[in-house]
């Protein structure tokens, strides 16, 4: 549990001005693992020999109503709901860079699946965040603990980049646990020699 927590916020562990980077590595991760499954099916359907058509009788079947609004206002409230820890300028740059990347053409033809799967990702960021909410205070303060011994384990560089990550306020973790983490991780700043907490 610690690890992948370390894990999550090494993987979130970008300032506000890095946002953008970051919805684009996550993006182009979910764009390469769309074309891989896409690719597995497609090979995995040619091995297997066809079915035989079922007739068409001109009558098509019901289908339920799609969520309303568009596409882009699903996306907005999306990332407003999923994304609690972020301001309101962080989540606006969210979506600007989901929305340009979304827009390229590039992208039209793996567009649904590419919002199929940030909606999939946003929801767990959602659902991880929501559960550590949910800890007492010791819990947390349990949990910052196990986290610092991780912390201590890391390169020099990868600390100072999780320290700014959880300063900056852009890690999936609830204010109070973060900065819980601040305090135990600065014990470990300080016991290495690495200086001061940045600023």
């Amino acid at each position: 549990m610690v690890r992948c927590l370390i894990y999550l916020l090494l993987l979130c562990s970008a300032s506000a001005a890095y946002a953008d980077p970051v919805l684009l590595l996550l993006l182009r991760m979910i764009r390469d693992q769309v074309i891989s499954s896409s690719l597995e099916a497609g090979v995995t359907s040619l091995r297997q020999p066809p079915s035989p058509q079922s007739p068409a009788y001109g009558f098509a079947l019901s289908t339920p109503p799609g969520p309303r609004g568009t596409e882009e206002s699903r996306v907005r409230a999306l990332i407003d709901d999923s994304f609690l820890h972020l301001s309101g300028v962080q989540r606006d740059a969210v979506f600007a860079g989901m929305q340009k990347i979304l827009n390229d053409p590039q992208y039209a033809q793996i567009r649904a699946q590419l919002v199929a799967e940030f909606t999939l990702k946003a929801r767990a960021v959602r659902e991880g965040y929501r559960n550590l909410d949910r800890l007492t205070h010791a819990e947390k303060r349990a949990l910052a603990i196990q986290a610092k011994e991780e912390f201590r384990h890391l390169p020099a560089e990868q600390r100072h980049q999780l320290l700014e990550a959880l300063q900056a306020g852009v890690l999936p973790v609830p204010r109070d646990l973060s900065e819980i983490m601040l305090a135990e991780f600065g014990s470990v700043v300080r016991a290495v020699g690495g200086g001061r907490l940045l600023d």
